[in-house]
């Protein structure tokens, strides 16, 4: 059985979600749905939760913002596991180089993956990279992302959602990659499994400090190549190319959180009336 375990920002499940689920996923199948509407769990507490609760033996973590598209995937998702007893999670994104930097893997160009996007004329369009395919339907990467991210319930036996070393609502997913690999499991992502997914996510402090912690916490195993074969020159160019990415994307969060922060707000109302005296006494 399929264990479906979500997260939700509501009480429950949305009737559109649930109604989706019920009608795709093409398997025996059970949804345990987290009530984090008072936001008293972070995503490792409310996940290891889900892990408790569930009965199935694939254990399917996902967003509550995402749809799927055509039927039948809970099959694929079956199959795939049957077919390698050593595969320890199943995504629809992932990336092929994990560099020895507190940076994300989503900031290398070695990424393969498979999602749908409604974009803002009303199309529903598939946004795919199957650079590293090779033609297959199925590639191992070395981590994925956790919008929608399948893990063998037996692994839960030696592995957990760190919510000792972390907080918030970020690296969930690529520490438990690591603790998968160490078990020495695969990961990869599928093309078979078609998912609509309109969250580009958040950069915050808190995705910041827990990049720090996650490398902090397995600098020693990093970097971490999979699917692809990378020279030594080679993973130093996309290392340093994540670098800069996490330099601008944390300098663009800085400003962000500056302009958004109470403090900003408040200068700039008290400012109006003096821009106004100023623009008045210049006529």
């Amino acid at each position: 059985m399929l264990s479906i375990i979500i997260c939700n920002r509501e009480q429950s499940i949305t009737p559109v979600l649930a109604e989706n689920i019920h009608n795709t996923v093409g398997v025996e199948h059970e949804i345990v749905s987290i009530d984090n509407s008072r936001g008293q769990y972070n995503i490792f507490q409310a996940y290891n939760e889900g892990v408790r609760q569930a009965k199935g033996d694939i254990l399917c973590f996902m967003h509550d913002d995402v749809l799927f598209k055509g039927n039948g995937w809970g099959a694929t998702v079956e199959r795939i596991f049957a077919e390698d007893e050593k595969l320890g999670a199943l995504g629809v994104d992932g990336g092929h180089f994990m560099p020895n930097c507190p940076c994300s893997w989503t900031s290398c160009h070695t990424t393969s993956f498979h999602t749908w996007r409604d974009d803002k004329d009303g199309v529903c369009r598939e946004y795919s990279n199957k650079e590293f395919s090779n033609g297959h339907r199925l590639v191992e990467v070395a981590s994925i992302d956790g919008l929608w991210m399948c893990i063998r319930r037996s692994l839960f036996d030696s592995i957990h959602f760190d919510d000792k070393t972390f907080s918030g609502f970020h690296c969930y997913d690529s520490d438990i990659c690591m603790q998968i690999l160490n078990a020495g499991y695969r990961i990869k992502v599928t093309y078979d499994i078609d998912i609509i997914h309109n969250s580009d996510g958040t950069y915050n402090p808190t995705f910041f400090k827990n990049l720090e912690l996650w490398h902090a916490k397995w600098h020693n195993q990093l970097p971490v190549v999979r699917g692809i074969d990378l020279t030594e020159r080679e993973q130093k160019i996309h290392t340093r190319y994540a670098i800069e990415l996490m330099e601008r994307l944390r300098n663009d969060a800085m400003l962000y959180n500056r302009l958004h922060s109470p403090e900003y707000r408040l200068g700039h109302f008290l400012l109006k009336p003096w821009r106004f005296i100023k623009k008045y006494i210049s006529l």
